[in-house]
């Protein structure tokens, strides 16, 4: 018997936070950590081990959504036509996922004891904070189930302490989880600092550019941003790409990174009033369904890409890891990680409501 679930038993919030996470968050994340330590790979001489961590952590996150697609829609297809080798990959799942968490496991405690160790020597200060940001995360997403698991357990051993406690304030805390309390602290995270961003980013594109060009900034600012990324495709040298706007990376990253913040209430509403709804004409729930995720490819490809620009920056430009620039695009790079991980906690409780508690209401 096939071990996997069909996908249509699944309640569509709770199936659309896992291919969320399993086929777009998973994935983002793990290129940009390939290649933060691809780029990096000599730039922690004390403890040149991190960079490779970075590289093998991306690596094995890139096996999720693989994973997924094997086991959860290739094999429940060939329950019925081919049962035999249906089975042979139930078995197999059952090896494999274990040995691929205790390896993920091992690797962040791995990198753990290796960050650790790098904290008094010489290491390039973006990649030593981009990886303490990125191990706590792994830690807290690690640590979510496991608390979550561990208080069911407690309020069912013991009943009248952990239930009548603890479980009647989570239980309260889902109550007040309504769309208006949502869509608040989407407006509450988002507004004031995509705000910020493009202030600061529009400001960065005069302060940013060089002393010989800034009177052309002040004639016209489209300008020098089209010369600019002119110059980034044509240059015969070789040294530019569309990927390098020397100079403007940054302050057109803050910039559009601010907009696409900016109207994320708006898209998260879409979500939650026609994405989630179970009873909803196909038409609308298609187009919904395209927006949204079409809005998450194009954030999180834009993050990924920040990650390329803001580490990557020439110590040579005048938007360096010295300017304010810079560091309010480093700052809201690791606040809008952060932002991206108590979300992924979230979806993770969701997921974990639903398979274990669900039958209780």
């Amino acid at each position: 018997m096939c071990i996997f679930t069909n996908d249509k038993d699944i309640p569509p919030y709770v199936r659309i936070s896992t291919r969320t996470l399993q086929y777009f968050v998973i994935p983002i994340l793990s290129i940009a950590l390939i290649t933060v330590g691809s780029k990096h790979l000599s730039d922690c001489p004390g403890q040149t081990n991190l960079p490779i961590w970075h590289i093998v952590a991306g690596a094995s996150g890139l096996l999720v959504p693989v994973l997924y697609i094997l086991f959860d829609n290739l094999n429940p297809r060939m329950a019925s036509n081919q049962p035999l080798l249906s089975e042979i990959l139930d078995n197999a799942v059952v090896f494999i996922i274990p040995v691929y968490v205790l390896f993920e496991v091992a690797w962040l405690i791995t990198g753990t004891y290796w960050l650790v160790s790098a904290h008094n020597l010489e290491c390039d200060v973006r990649v030593y904070t981009f990886s303490t940001v990125v191990i706590i995360n792994f830690w807290i997403h690690l640590l979510t189930p496991v608390a979550f698991i561990t208080s069911v357990c407690c309020s069912r051993i013991f009943p009248f302490l952990g239930y009548c406690t603890y479980w009647h304030f989570i239980k309260n805390a889902i109550d007040v989880w309504t769309f208006n309390t949502r869509f608040f602290l989407s407006v509450l995270c988002s507004f004031p600092l995509s705000c910020a961003m493009i202030g600061v980013g529009i400001n960065g594109i005069f302060v940013c550019q060089q002393q010989g060009n800034v009177s052309v900034v002040k004639e016209n600012v489209s300008t020098v941003i089209a010369t600019e990324i002119s110059n980034s495709l044509g240059d015969e040298d070789g040294q530019n790409s569309w990927l390098d706007l020397g100079d403007l990376s940054v302050p057109i990253w803050l910039i559009i990174a601010g907009s696409l913040l900016i109207i994320f209430p708006a898209v998260y509403a879409l979500y939650d009033k026609v994405t989630k709804a179970q009873e909803v004409e196909s038409g609308c729930w298609n187009i919904s369904v395209s927006v949204v995720i079409f809005y998450l490819l194009c954030g999180l490809s834009w993050a990924l890409l920040g990650f390329v620009w803001i580490l990557g920056v020439d110590p040579q430009d005048k938007c360096n890891e010295q300017s304010f620039t810079h560091k309010f695009a480093f700052a809201s790079l690791i606040i809008l990680n952060v932002l991206m991980d108590a979300w992924i906690c979230i979806k993770i409780s969701i997921v974990l409501y639903w398979s274990l508690l669900s039958e209780d209401d």
